[in-house]
């Protein structure tokens, strides 16, 4: 396997550029520009190249990412003109030539994290970078490898775990040398490995870093992993609901000592849209998502403001900004290419493989709004008809079919509603039901205030109620008085994944309904973060939990029947046999 090149300072700008535009592959850097591994690691600028290196690489895996964890689940389904890999994966009879199923692209990228990894331990203990900078570098590729080992995991069930900095990916293939790790055991040594990471903050926190920067109309921000995100996963995915909370809530907090109050109130807090900022669902002929009747054809679809808009909105945006964690942006001059486009679009470029499964359809039509109108607005604004065929549009609003070679958009990983999902999910788990169903209703304020004193003289008491009852990580201000800005709390705006979107709560009952309402959580992920990557994995591991395969079983059995698949029986049936989840593990 190669290792990864070095770039020059002089270079490391431009190459910036081109990885927050397609993560162009540091390889691919004209041979006058390249250092030899002999003049590599020698200061923080070989540092920030090779960790640009390492996300070029991770991002060739988005295409495999996207359809592991969503053709196999029950959203996605495949169209006629999907090969017959896909579909395998949509029928779950996958064979060993699969590419979609090989595990070698992950371990490419594995041993280049840490063949890096290892070099910054080299230049940390020659002090050719500070403290500060290796902590931060080193972290950061350790995080990365940790999420791909977790997908590994996830999608093969057992995988051989290497830290070495080996040469080649078929050095991999002595199972003697390296004994695969249950998906347990591994949790276990990636939750160890992170827990001595040196730092847990992003590169800008607090005092900035060379590779946080803006450059060629996007920035470097969300493009690194969020360790605390990701320690959160591990510790969910553990059974530690504690200490996955104390980790998400981290995330929510990440501008809370911001002054700048824009970003103080509506970074990762899924708030209302309040006519400046917001991600819900919003109408033009007035009124607001809780209140009012509305014209259905005065839905926005504004490319600029509301739900539609995290697709669309340029990285530098203030509202893409609040909602997004984790993103990898292409650029259309360099590689590797948008690989969205072909699988989604049915028009240009596009040869429309995968389309919207029915249940995702149907999920969407009976799910009511507030106001009056009979279905989930997310769903018209996550798919689209087009020259009469269900489309995903989420990976392809900016794509442009008159310009079929321009193929700029977004490779979308981690987002607020999903951070909110997981954390409520680990707080229900932990016995805070009712914080876990405000989470996904109505908004703190609106579940934990206290309208009998309302109207009150007793404004103290009121605003008391309006502080979750709890110690941290559970602990929420949603205090607000419209008349004094000294009363508003960091989460006064609120408004629950369903209250942003304006849908109907689910009833209060499910507040001391552990398994139900965990079970709501995970058809909110169907309504909210639909095609997004994530649904595989959140039925692994709900199923996992509870050692119920036919909470996976049944829902992948009901897309495959609506579409008419005549193994619709057969697949739920192997699905109701754990070990049938997990994808053959084969070299190729």
């Amino acid at each position: 396997m190669k290792k990864i090149l070095f770039i020059k300072m002089s270079v490391l700008i431009a190459i910036m550029a081109i990885t927050l535009g397609g993560c162009k592959k540091v390889f691919e850097v004209l041979p006058e520009d390249k250092l030899d591994i002999n003049n590599a690691y020698k200061n923080v600028a070989d540092a920030d190249a090779a960790v640009i290196g390492i996300y070029g690489k991770f991002q060739n895996l988005a295409k495999q990412y996207v359809l592991l964890n969503e053709v196999r689940a029950d959203l996605l389904d495949v169209t006629n003109n999907a090969d017959p890999y896909l579909k395998q994966l949509n029928t779950h009879s996958v064979t060993g030539d699969n590419p979609y199923a090989d595990p070698r692209p992950f371990y490419e990228v594995i041993l280049n994290c840490n063949d890096v990894l290892k070099n910054f331990n080299i230049m940390n203990e020659k002090h050719l970078m500070s403290v500060d900078d290796y902590q931060k570098r080193y972290s950061d590729i350790l995080t990365l490898r940790c999420f791909l080992y977790l997908q590994l995991g996830i999608q093969y069930g057992s995988v051989p775990y290497v830290t070495d900095a080996l040469s080649s990916v078929d050095d991999l293939k002595n199972e003697s040398l390296f004994p695969k790790l249950n998906l347990d055991a591994l949790l276990d040594k990636l939750i160890a490995d992170m827990k001595q990471m040196p730092y847990i903050s992003s590169y800008s926190y607090p005092t900035g870093s060379s590779l946080s920067i803006t450059t060629d109309g996007s920035n470097t921000q969300r493009m690194f992993i969020n360790k605390y995100y990701m320690l959160g996963e591990l510790q969910l995915w553990k059974g530690n609901y504690l200490e996955a909370a104390k980790n998400y809530k981290n995330v929510m907090e990440t501008e809370a000592t911001n002054t700048n109050t824009n970003s103080m109130f509506n970074t990762f807090h899924v708030n209302y849209n309040d006519g400046t900022y917001g991600n819900g669902v919003s109408y033009t002929d007035g009124g607001t998502n809780y209140g009012g009747l509305h014209s259905e054809s005065a839905l926005s679809y504004s490319i600029t403001y509301g739900f539609k808009s995290m697709f669309c909105l340029s990285n530098t945006a203030a509202n893409w900004n609040h909602e997004w964690i984790w993103a990898m942006p292409y650029n259309p001059g360099f590689n590797p290419t948008n690989p969205f486009i072909e699988l989604f679009a049915n028009t240009g470029a596009g040869k429309y493989m995968l389309k919207p499964a029915q249940t995702a359809i149907d999920a969407w039509a009976s799910n009511p709004q507030g106001n009056g109108i009979p279905y989930d607005a997310r769903g018209k604004l996550s798919y689209t008809t087009v020259n009469g065929q269900p489309v995903v549009m989420k990976y392809i609003y900016n794509y442009d079919p008159l310009v079929p070679l321009t193929r700029n958009g977004m490779w979308y990983l981690w987002r607020g509603a999903g951070l909110h999902l997981h954390y409520a999910e680990a707080a229900n788990r932990d016995g805070k039901g009712k914080l876990a169903w405000a989470l996904l209703n109505t908004g703190i304020a609106n579940t934990f205030a206290d309208a009998t004193l309302a109207s009150s003289t007793n404004t103290a008491a009121y605003l008391a109620s309006m502080i979750t009852p709890y110690e941290e990580p559970y602990r929420f201000n949603a205090q607000y008085i419209a008349s004094n800005t000294a009363y508003r709390g960091p989460y006064h705006k609120n408004a629950g994944v369903r209250g942003r979107s304006g849908v109907v709560a689910i009833n209060t009952s499910y507040q001391t309904d552990m398994t139900g309402l965990e079970s709501k959580l995970i058809d909110e992920g169907s309504l909210e973060l639909a095609f997004e990557g994530n649904r595989w994995a959140d039925l692994v591991r709900v199923a996992r939990r509870r050692n119920d395969p036919s909470f996976l079983a049944e829902r992948v059995y009901q897309k495959l029947l609506k579409d008419g698949n005549s193994e619709a029986s057969t697949v739920r049936a192997k699905l109701m046999n754990i070990e049938n989840w997990y994808l053959p593990f084969k070299w190729k």
